[in-house]
């Protein structure tokens, strides 16, 4: 059907009346008189999309309609994607009878086929968007039709927003919005009229062939899944062999992939169906594998696809759909930053459209697998993006375009679907990172210049980095490459051999160092002779980079040769449409442009015409014209296209990246922005990158010690953890802080685009987003300054931590106060200051003298109050002095007319008198052992030296008399009276109340100077006690444990150097501990020894003598001066020729006065004369080297006696068994006992006291001694037999008893315990004759043992529980046995006896009680 134009065309329209819109025509024509706006719901095959623009041609509207000296206006048809406008616009061209460009064309990013005379223009809605910079009014258009409103993207949401404010300003605009699944009751809302009447809502049906639905939901279980479901769909709708195409809509990729991996196995098993076809359809498919979907065909096929195909691409040949009802998502995450590809239920609107994809050529079968229930519950429309994506956009462009009043907000643009609060805050977050707008949101001249960029705002922000660092060529390239696709294929079928190729590009530290490689590759990969221009398949001319740009400012191309000379463009053939221009010519044009733009001469075209490429006056692109060396061959475009496909290299994608770095380049050309001519360093790149993908860094996990934290895992800003991508392109492992491109969330988080970068760039690039947080603000002595460390944290990803920062800077008033508390009051200032601050050294030697006061009163309320001190400071320092610096320079001008200002006097210190704080009852220095030892005090309750702690030399040590200990000094005497007899029962305790009085009034008895430190201050007081009760109170009533720790005298033991080698309050430890260590100091100290040792001499004796009364001791009667020149002489002996031995000895040695103990030592074939610091030790050598000399006096005897041994064979027998081991190592041998029986019998014979002390009694006792050695040795060889058999039948015994474990180990432990391998000489001779008896005791118990276990297991208990208890209080001796622990000893064999074996009796009544008592005793 034609329709009459009006008389200023001559072009005849025709409308097919098969399609159902071109019945509704006239209404529509009418509704668009009457309205400026008209919504028109065309369902899928109307016709819609084709006629509207040709219904409006027919109204008169479009450039082709416009009457002389009028300016034709053009219909504007917008589609969601450049192949549907470019489609569209053939077929509208085709149906009007003319070329493409000349009444009908299209625009879209990277191509322009339009003429100047064209009246209907297809574009994307970018592209229009992209206008209103440059036309904010849109004078250049009279008719709008936005198509496909549905899919509410982001250009269409504000496309829809800037019309409704525009509408008003232009009556003379018609609007037409349509779509096939069109939420028309919103649209209508949203575009009423001044009058409150909403636009009108035209439906027009839909001409497809009846589509049958059918519901197949699925359960998922381990065995039936998706893919079995789409698998049974087929078979479905293959069944009886019948044909057509089944189009399948999957969610994602690799959804796609498992799918046809299912299928082709499943359809293999069917010998009608194997033939089948299974493509796979999605957007990073390569060209190639695209057109196979597209091209004619014969047999079956199966097309895998994303949602894709659901709009604006129309598969051929489609008859049926299998619809999984989900998709990917883009949502933004509000949250984490992130963009997510979440897998959800597609809306009720998305499923109608994938169900119109069937019916097209036939009846259709829609199978969905999922339940009609499931489908009425979705939404009826998909979420519009503007509600799931980030607003920093369409912000910036918002306020580019002054959009909103001054203080109006984002929420006031009519969106015809507002955005929420919470995605607007997000963009101003985002603007706010890139710097684009400040604190109150206004834009910043940064972002003015952001907003003069038609790019993202990341990409923008990048390339002013890039100008402002010098990389602006190297992140206009890279840039580029993040708009598009990834130009690297990976083919299904040949990944491995296309990461193999693309190997060569891989960085090892960063993805976009590799963008870099491959567009130097693609560079020098095409030949030639000099730099080259980026090549394209679809390059626009310089004024359709602008417009597709936004530029503003964008003009007019040059049209005609004239033009063309004025502007400094080489003349060349051109024809009037652009758009039939080659290819490389348009991509030259647009470069051409660009180098005009900064005025740069233009080359002379080559005389062979093909090679008037571009001059070289600019800097080359990246890539180009470095290698200086001779011409090489340009190879054809063919050739070009076939060594991409051989490196599998997507000729497409390489295209749109030239073409976008063409586009770039066309912008920085426009703002006159000079290229770098050097290549950039990798610190300089990622920095200008770092400034748009601030968001999108991360720092390395450490897996150790982190709980959950997966390998190669990565913290990013605000708690996000993403990993590395899969397909990354680096050739080693990405550093330990990273930037991304992008972070996108599918089955996990990853990050694409990665580079390695250094945590301090950030400091730089990202100063005004760090948050900086100052911690553990504190004192540093050495540095004399307050020194805090530094956290900075970007979006609360930790950038560096621990770093040292002068707190004076960040906080004078905080400094100040540390500089007060803790140098000035503290102490804690370096020792330089006491020559510069001579106040600070006064100060603290009042101070010190003021808190020596306390310690010895025990008293915390001498010295004032650190506040008091704080406070003085803080009232004569000025507000400026922070640290050791400021306070050195203020007080050199004060001290000039002040110098005492900051000295504190003793009043000003002290908050009373101390009384009673003397030297007498506090003295400095204690006499132990005759050598003055210095005592200091500290009052520290808990404290290890809290009370009084006396610094002991280690060669006293075994002199220091534990009695000595109890009395502590005179000042102490009367609070440990009170603490004895406060520990005392109440009964006796009850005589002494109050106790306070009564401690003072004993006090003063005993503290007298005659009674001081004689004894022990327990028996001393215990006496007054008795005296003063009349009652039996005894040693033990005074509870010693009840006192608190500083009533014992804490002793410190230190070396020669002053070095400290032991402290306690424990005496006996210590000198169990260390006693062998003092025994040898006092012996090199003493020059006896000082061939071994060479120790030096003791400290000097404190100038202040102890005025205390120094108790006298009761042997000093005996004390004999020796000549030092006799002791220095290390004399061997044989016999007595040394004259009388004394008891004791007095040395001399530097200015000390010691006493020694004189003792005869054994050595072997002699004996020599050795001094000892103790008295017991000197007592036990004296035996042992006394009895070597008396065998050196009757050799004759002892060779007769040890030949004549009586039964000795027989007893070694059974002595090998003796000290034997499990393994049969060990045992005695017969030399052993012999040694022992003569050692023991020398003992007996000679050493019976009193032992002789002079030449005289050594001489008589050895001729008694010689009488009866024979017979004494015979006794005890008897006594040695009888022990040796009892152990004999003792062990078969614990052999032989097996029943009960328990009871034999207990006996074995007992009979290693009293017959060791050394028994005879170790074991007492009062103990040795009982020995046998104990061992008798032992078979006695088990042959008990079986009559009744559980006594024995009872008693049993009884005695370990008694000897453990003697076996822990020998270890805290150190293995040290005084007479009462050695009684004690024996007394539990006997109580062993009076348990298991009452037959044999015991000495004395033995029982627990009784033990428990001997207890009592010895603690």
């Amino acid at each position: 059907m034609s329709v009459p134009l009006p008389a200023t065309t001559a072009l005849p329209i025709a409308f097919p009346d098969s399609l159902p819109v071109s019945a509704r025509r006239a209404e529509i024509e009418e509704a668009l008189r009457a309205h400026q706006v008209i919504i028109v719901c065309g369902e899928t095959g109307s016709g819609k999309t084709t006629q509207l623009p040709k219904i409006a041609l027919a109204m008169g509207r479009g450039r082709l309609n416009a009457r002389p000296g009028e300016r034709g206006r053009l219909i504007g048809h917008t589609q969601p994607r450049r192949i549907a406008a470019s489609s569209v616009a053939k077929r509208i061209a085709q149906e009007l009878n003319t070329p493409l460009g000349e009444v009908v064309g299209y625009k879209v990013r990277f191509q322009d086929r339009l003429s100047p005379g064209a009246s209907v223009k297809l574009m994307t809605d970018g592209i229009l968007l992209a206008e209103t910079q440059t036309d904010p009014l849109l004078q250049a258009y009279d008719t709008l039709i936005i198509d496909e409103a549905h899919e509410r993207s982001l250009n269409i949401d504000f496309l829809l927003g800037y019309l409704r404010q525009l509408l008003p300003r232009r009556p003379d605009l018609k609007v037409i919005v349509t779509s096939a699944t069109i939420d028309a009751e919103r649209f209508a809302k949203h575009f009423a009229d001044a009058k409150g009447k909403d636009a009108p809502v035209l439906m027009v049906s839909g001409r497809t062939y009846p589509v049958e639905q059918r519901w197949r939901p699925f359960e998922e279980s381990r065995d039936h899944g998706l893919n079995e479901a789409i698998a049974d769909g087929v078979d479905e709708l293959w069944a009886g062999a019948a044909g057509g195409d089944i189009l399948v809509f999957l969610p994602g990729e690799r959804e796609i992939r498992e799918a046809a991996d299912h299928l082709r196995k499943h359809l293999a098993a069917h010998p009608v169906l194997r033939s089948a076809e299974v493509l796979p359809l999605f957007a990073r498919l390569s060209q190639a594998e695209q057109d196979r979907v597209f091209d004619a065909h014969h047999g079956r096929r199966i097309v895998l696809a994303t949602n894709v195909a659901e709009t604006s691409l129309t598969v051929p040949g489609i008859k049926y759909v299998i619809d999984a009802g989900t998709a990917r998502v883009k949502r933004y995450s509000y949250r984490s930053k992130v963009e997510q590809l979440l897998i959800e239920p597609v809306s009720q609107a998305a499923a109608n459209q994938r169900a119109g994809r069937c019916g097209r050529v036939a009846e259709g079968i829609c199978i969905r697998l999922y339940d009609e229930k499931d489908f009425a519950g979705r939404p009826r429309f998909t979420d519009p993006e503007i509600l799931r994506s980030s607003l920093a956009g369409v912000i910036l462009r918002m306020k580019s375009l002054r959009l909103m009043a001054d203080g109006a907000r984002v929420e006031d643009f009519p969106f015809l679907e507002p955005p929420s609060g919470r995605a607007i805050a997000d963009g101003y977050q985002l603007l706010g990172e890139l710097g684009a707008v400040d604190d109150a949101g206004e834009l910043t001249p940064l972002g003015r210049e952001l907003a003069r960029l038609p790019l993202d705002p990341r990409v923008g922000r990048m390339i002013l980095a890039g100008r402002e660092r010098s990389c602006l060529r190297e992140v206009l390239v890279i840039a580029s490459a993040l708009s598009v696709q990834d130009v690297r294929d990976r083919p299904l079928e040949q990944q491995a051999q296309a990461d193999q190729q693309h190997a060569k590009f891989d960085d090892e530290k960063s993805e976009f160092s590799g963008y870099i490689k491959l567009w130097q590759w693609l560079q020098d990969a095409r030949g030639g002779n000099g730099p080259h221009a980026p090549r394209s398949a679809s390059a626009l001319p310089p004024e359709g980079a602008a417009a597709a740009l936004g530029r503003p400012g964008g003009g007019r191309a040059p049209q005609t040769r004239r033009e063309m000379v004025e502007q400094g463009i080489a003349p060349t053939r051109k024809p009037a449409n652009v758009a039939a221009l080659p290819v490389a010519q348009r991509a030259e044009l647009a470069l051409a442009a660009a180098r005009a733009a900064l005025g740069q001469p233009l080359p002379q075209p080559s005389p062979r015409g093909r090679g008037s490429k571009t001059a070289a006056q600019l800097p080359p692109p990246l890539g180009e014209g470095r290698g200086g060396g001779s011409p090489t061959h340009k190879i054809s475009n063919r050739q070009y296209e076939q060594l991409l496909r051989q490196n599998f290299i997507s000729v497409r994608r390489v295209r749109e990246w030239r073409d976008i770095h063409t586009q770039l380049h066309t912008v920085v050309a426009e703002h006159q922005w000079q290229e770098n001519t050097q290549p950039a360093g990798y610190e300089a790149l990622h920095k200008a990158l770092l400034t748009g993908l601030l968001g999108n860094v991360g720092c390395k996990i450490e897996a150790e010690g982190k709980a959950g934290a997966a390998a190669g895992e990565y913290l990013g800003p605000r708690g996000i953890k993403f990993h590395r991508h899969p397909g990354a392109h680096l050739s080693k492992r990405p550093g330990r802080w990273v930037v991304c491109a992008e972070l996108v969330e599918t089955t996990r988080l990853y990050g694409r685009g990665m580079a390695h970068i250094e945590p301090q760039w950030l400091e730089e690039v990202a100063g005004h987003l760090l948050k900086r947080q100052v911690l553990d603000a504190h004192w540093e002595k050495k540095a004399g300054e307050a020194i805090a460390f530094e956290r900075g944290t970007l979006y609360g990803l930790p950038v560096y931590s621990g770093r040292r920062v002068r707190y004076g800077q960040v906080d004078p008033a905080g400094a100040r106060e540390l500089l007060i508390r803790e140098a000035l009051v503290g102490g804690q200032w370096p020792e330089e200051w006491a020559r510069t601050l001579p106040f600070l050294p006064a100060n603290r030697k009042l101070v010190a003298q003021i808190e020596t006061l306390e310690h010895k009163s025990r008293r915390q309320d001498v010295l004032v109050d650190d506040e008091l001190i704080y406070a003085f400071y803080d009232q004569h320092l000025p507000a400026d002095v922070v640290d050791g610096r400021t306070l050195q320079a203020w007080w050199r001008q004060t001290q000039r007319a002040t110098p005492d200002v900051l000295l504190l006097t003793r009043e000003e210190l002290m908050r009373h008198e101390a009384a009673g704080i003397t030297t007498a009852a506090f003295p400095r220095m204690l006499r132990l052992g005759g050598v003055d030892c210095a005592a200091s005090y500290l009052h520290a309750p808990g404290d290890a030296q809290d009370g009084l702690t006396v610094t002991v030399p280690l060669f006293v040590l075994n002199q220091v008399l534990p009695e000595r200990a109890e009395w502590l000094v005179p000042g102490m005497l009367k609070e440990k009276i009170q603490a004895l007899l406060k520990s005392l029962p109440q009964r006796p305790r009850s005589r002494f109340v109050p106790l306070p009085q009564s401690a003072e009034r004993l006090g003063e008895a005993l503290g007298a100077p005659d009674r001081f430190g004689v004894g022990s201050l327990n028996a001393a007081l215990l006496r007054l006690v008795r005296e003063a009760t009349s009652l039996d109170v005894k040693p033990t009533d005074f509870k010693l444990d009840m006192l608190p720790a500083h009533l014992f005298m804490n002793f410190r033991v230190v070396d020669e150097h002053g070095r400290q080698l032991g402290a306690g309050r424990d005496l006996g430890a210590l000198k169990a501990q260390l006693g062998g260590q003092a025994r040898g100091a006092f012996q090199a100290l003493a020059g006896l020894r000082a061939a071994k040792t060479q120790l030096a001499a003791a400290p000097s004796p404190h100038p202040e003598q102890n005025e205390a009364p120094a108790g006298v001791h009761h042997a000093q009667e005996a004390i004999k001066p020796v000549a030092d020149q006799a002791l220095a002489e290390d004399a061997r002996h044989t016999r007595w020729d040394f004259g009388e031995l004394p008891e004791l000895l007095e040395l001399r040695r530097k200015g000390q006065v010691l006493i020694g103990f004189p003792a005869l030592v054994d050595a072997g074939d002699a004996v020599t004369i050795e001094v000892f610091d103790e008295p017991g030790v000197a007592a036990a050598r004296h035996r042992a080297g006394l009895r070597r000399l008396f065998a050196l006096q009757v050799r004759d005897t002892l060779k007769h006696l040890e030949k004549n041994i009586p039964e000795l064979q027989k007893m070694a027998v059974a002595y090998m068994q003796v000290g034997r081991t499990s393994d049969g190592a060990g045992g005695g041998t017969a030399e052993e006992l012999r040694r022992q029986i003569i050692d023991v019998a020398l003992e007996r014979a000679f050493l019976v006291e009193p032992l002789p002390t002079c030449e005289a009694a050594f001489a008589q006792r050895t001729e008694e001694g010689r009488a009866r050695l024979v017979l004494i040795a015979g006794e005890v060889a008897r006594l040695a037999g009888a022990i040796l058999a009892e152990y004999a039948l003792a062990a078969r015994k614990i052999k032989d008893t097996r029943a009960a474990p328990a009871a034999t180990q207990d006996a074995a432990e007992q009979l290693q315990r009293l017959v060791p391998r050394d028994f005879l000489a170790a074991t007492p001779w009062a103990a040795l004759q009982h020995l046998a008896r104990y061992l008798k005791a032992i078979v006695l118990r088990l042959d008990k043992l079986r009559a009744d276990p559980a006594r024995d297991a009872e008693r049993m208990a009884q005695a370990r529980a008694q000897e453990q208890r003697f076996w822990r209080l020998v270890a805290e001796r150190k293995g040290v046995q005084d007479e009462r622990l050695r009684e004690l000893r024996w007394l539990l064999e006997e109580l062993r006896v009076s348990l298991f074996a009452q037959e044999l009796r015991t000495p004395q009544p033995v029982s627990v009680k009784r033990l428990d008592k001997v207890w009592a005793q010895i603690r």
